[in-house]
């Protein structure tokens, strides 16, 4: 039966625990902050702020999350923007805050969108206060709290003006194996409203690879979106990590199989081809915008930094130093009541292994790379830093294989070597982000996690 777990992404997946190996653990709070101060070297950052209360669990969901009912929300909510409050104040006195500017903020979850609008101004007048920021404020969001008028009103009216939307199929019967709590109608709803409402970016996800999905199905999936009001179009393969629902009733056989790897080839064609010739330009290779000269916030910050991660779960990268904080909410309260930052894992991150991630970023991700950017950004030559390491091997195969193809100064995926970069990337995504969440959501403070 085919899994799209780690071992289907073979041998990259091999690569990957090859060349990246990493260690956190736990620091006392005055070397954090040194630490932290010390190795932020740029003064425009993002910001990353994770809500990880749901009101239900999605089959496959990797993320810190954390269920909660309804009728709980505004007491949890309330506590919770506190402590963010507080990390906000921290972070700013460790760092100098008018000196910072904060360039992208972004809430994911979880789900932000149950955060009602006047938490979401509080936040952004807190943040306004300590840093120079008048960012983006882009949430994700699930249909479900969309449908109603009033609520993406009330999202729009507080500042929000950048909205992701979890649609992730238009097919019922799709949406009940992801464990989704929304319909089709709802998904359509959501997009007026936020439209009505004068939201100024709208992204969807979609998923595809899901379980008893077929190539047609996804063609019908990319033919609707495609044909909708929104600015950008994100696909994601369903991916099957450890820890999650989908993964243990894969392995008891209890859903029915993912499509084979060379329908999901065909699936990352069929995605690349229908929506280019609908408009939307490939921005990254999973994700397809038709708004000039913008894409919603992606992981680019989280693979290069500079990045601030507030919230429990959060994961935050500053350069040279990477932290994760504590999955578990209580805690993470808990902790700032006591001053002190909810780090529960952390670790130096050299300079080789910064470069490589920006490579990976910018050519396995963003499609492309310039070695004069490069070099600007490290103060050294490509060949230097990876040229002759392994992972520059790694690249001077993929160009004999016409996976890759320099002109000039820049590398570039070719057709070819889409695909190959999707491999590439979704093993990286399971042997390493989702890892960490796994082994974090196990404890809230470990005396040491280490990835893959």
């Amino acid at each position: 039966m085919t899994m799209l777990s780690a071992e289907a992404f073979e041998p990259w997946s091999f690569a990957v625990r090859k060349f990246f190996k990493a260690v956190f653990e736990p620091r006392p709070s005055e070397e954090v902050a040194k630490l932290v101060r010390e190795t932020l070297g740029e003064k425009e950052v993002a910001m990353y702020v994770h809500i990880p209360f749901c009101t239900g669990t999605c089959t496959f969901c990797p993320y810190a999350r954390r269920p909660v009912a309804r009728n709980e929300l505004e007491h949890v909510l309330s506590k919770y923007f506190r402590a963010l409050a507080t990390e906000l104040r921290i972070y700013s006195e460790i760092l100098g805050g008018e000196e910072l500017r904060i360039v992208d903020l972004h809430v994911g979850g979880g789900t932000p969108s149950l955060v009602p609008g006047r938490y979401w101004r509080f936040f952004l007048e807190e943040l306004t206060s300590r840093f120079d920021a008048e960012p983006r404020l882009a949430i994700e969001a699930n249909p479900e709290d969309l449908r109603d008028e009033g609520r993406a009103h009330d999202l729009v009216d507080s500042g929000v003006n950048e909205v992701s939307l979890g649609i992730q199929t238009f097919n019922p019967r799709l949406l009940r194996i992801l464990g989704r709590r929304h319909s089709v109608e709802d998904s359509l709803r959501a997009i007026d409203n936020l439209r009505q409402a004068g939201c100024d970016y709208i992204n969807i996800d979609l998923m595809y690879a899901i379980p008893g999905e077929t190539l047609d199905d996804w063609v019908k999936d990319l033919d609707n979106a495609s044909n909708l009001n929104v600015d950008e179009i994100t696909c994601y393969p369903t991916l099957v990590t450890r820890g999650t629902p989908g993964y243990e009733l894969m392995k008891r056989g209890a859903l029915p199989p993912q499509p084979s790897m060379r329908t999901f080839r065909k699936m990352v064609y069929a995605c690349e081809d229908l929506l280019s010739r609908r408009g939307f330009r490939g921005v990254e290779i999973y994700g397809y915008s038709r708004r000039e000269g913008w894409k919603y916030f992606t992981v680019n910050y989280e693979m290069e930094g500079p990045l601030i991660g507030l919230g429990a779960g959060a994961m935050g990268f500053t350069g040279g130093f990477e932290y994760q904080n504590t999955c578990f909410p209580e805690h993470y309260v808990s902790r700032l009541i006591d001053g002190k930052l909810p780090i529960a894992g952390c670790r130096r991150v050299s300079v080789r292994e910064r470069a490589v991630r920006y490579v990976v970023c910018r050519l396995f991700i963003c499609r492309e790379l310039s070695k004069k950017s490069f070099s600007r950004k490290f103060g050294r030559s490509f060949d230097e830093l990876i040229g002759k390491s392994g992972f520059g091997f790694v690249l001077r195969v993929m160009k004999l294989l016409n996976y890759v193809e320099e002109r000039g100064d820049v590398v570039s995926l070719t057709r070819k070597g889409l695909f190959e970069a999707h491999r590439a990337c979704w093993a990286f995504v399971l042997n390493v982000p989702c890892r960490i969440t796994e082994e974090f959501m196990k404890s809230p403070w470990p005396s040491r996690v280490e990835i893959p």
